[in-house]
């Protein structure tokens, strides 16, 4: 055995026992070489060896890190589910929220069982106001409606533009799959305009806003679902004076705004002079899915249409819910969670990137941002997506093919033919458990490489 292989065999034998895990650094090359009584050089080489044949993969500066073991590749006890779209439950700060729901309680007992405002309660929409005036987006509350979820004020403005009058809805491509599922039922012609990482072609935009045909377009700047882009700062000013000139609306949905991005990130809101944008807001992906929080800023000339849809479909929103957040928020618990969240968000993205830019063959093209909750995957479209899924749950592995999120009219002439989508979601997957992402590689890359292709 020369020492390259003596190297590679005691590296085996300590991931068989169990002392270097999946995801867990080597020893350095110093360390192994005093340990074995061999040259750094030669240790260097084993490593890049065992890389070699993906058995490890190495970080710049940052060492090497196992990729797979055997155990690794059976079956995992627990799922890893990059499908759906939810909190870590370690995340969710129950304990704290369960104060502020008992305070709300407390202040609203003698008015329990009555109706609150439509728009929503009145303290809470001025916490709102203050709170998004931070972040750039300026309105009265008058103009600021709180409903359940960012999808009930998606669902109230689609019924607002196009209840009346007929035109089309412009959308980007891909986008939430839902605004394509609620625009099919409400019968709305859906256009679709290719989102890339860079933003838009606005010559296509312009040529498709100038139609006259465009009575809204549905827009998610920042932490894009599916693709995770987010719009430069010329590029959403591009966007507001494109809409303000033919007379388009901007449903701008800024359901991750709390995540974070660059301090200078402005929403589209704020770039429009003409104040005919409309700007939505969840707190469902960063706080708690259950309670079901959103608010929505309408202009004011679709206000009193918005709030007699709302209170058709549902009265009000609940008072308690209500009260609470807003003194989840107004207390710096808010916050104080956002911080936490953000932190846990950005490691697990920092490390899938690692992963990727060590891992990953060319062929495949990846976008991993800095903040958000999505992962964008585009594959050669010769793969077999069937062959792919039914092979990563075979190691207990959940990913979400992207077709979905594309308009049935938008067709493969307007995207690009060559390649298939995956949109991972990390918001939910463990700490430890981004790991399998190294699984995940490891499989796309074996089937590049033994061809498994469409028959």
């Amino acid at each position: 055995m020369n020492k390259t292989d003596i190297v590679k065999n005691y590296i085996s034998n300590e991931i068989k026992v169990g002392r270097i895990k999946k995801g867990q650094r080597l020893p350095s090359c110093r360390e192994m070489a005093a340990q074995l009584s061999i040259n750094k050089i030669t240790v260097n080489k084993a490593y890049n060896e065992l890389e070699k044949e993906h058995k490890v993969y190495s970080i710049p500066r940052g060492g090497f890190y196992l990729v797979d073991s055997e155990e690794s590749t059976k079956i995992a006890l627990k799922e890893v589910d990059f499908q759906s779209v939810k909190p870590d439950e370690k995340l969710i700060p129950y304990r704290e929220f369960t104060h502020a729901m008992n305070k709300a309680i407390d202040m609203y007992k003698n008015s329990l069982f009555g109706y609150e405002a439509t728009g929503g309660l009145a303290s809470l929409k001025e916490t709102l106001k203050i709170e998004f005036e931070k972040d750039g987006v300026y309105t009265s509350t008058e103009n600021l409606v709180i409903t359940h979820g960012a999808q009930q004020a998606i669902v109230l403005i689609l019924q607002t533009v196009f209840k009346k009058e007929k035109g089309k809805l412009l959308v980007e491509a891909p986008t939430y799959s839902l605004v394509l599922k609620l625009a099919e039922h409400m019968g709305i012609d859906v256009i679709g305009i290719e989102r890339k990482k860079d933003g838009f072609n606005y010559k296509e935009m312009e040529k498709i806003f100038s139609s006259g045909e465009i009575r809204a377009f549905y827009v998610i700047p920042r932490h894009h679902n599916p693709t995770g882009y987010s719009l430069k700062e010329k590029e959403k000013r591009r966007i507001a004076e494109l809409s303000s000139m033919y007379n388009v609306l901007i449903i701008e949905d800024d359901y991750l705004a709390d995540i974070g991005s660059k301090k200078s990130c402005m929403p589209i809101h704020y770039y429009d002079v003409s104040k005919c944008t409309v700007y939505i807001r969840s707190f469902s992906k960063t706080f708690m899915p259950g309670i079901r929080m959103g608010a929505v800023v309408v202009p004011e000339v679709m206000v009193g249409d918005v709030l007699s849809l709302k209170h058709l479909s549902d009265l009000n929103t609940s008072k308690i819910p209500q009260s609470a957040l807003n003194s989840f928020i107004k207390s710096g618990m808010y916050e104080k969670h956002i911080k936490k969240v953000k932190k846990s968000y950005e490691n697990k993205l920092k490390r899938a990137a690692e992963m990727f830019n060590a891992l990953s063959p060319s062929a495949i093209s990846w976008h991993v941002p800095s903040h958000g909750i999505f992962i964008w995957i585009e594959l050669p479209n010769s793969i077999d997506m069937l062959v792919l899924e039914n092979k990563l749950k075979g190691h207990g592995i959940l990913i979400k093919n992207a077709t979905e999120f594309f308009p049935q009219k938008y067709t493969k002439e307007n995207y690009r033919s060559d390649v298939s989508c995956i949109r991972l979601c990390i918001s939910g997957v463990l700490d430890e458990q981004i790991e399998s992402l190294t699984t995940l590689i490891k499989i796309l890359r074996g089937l590049l490489e033994n061809n498994v292709y469409k028959k």
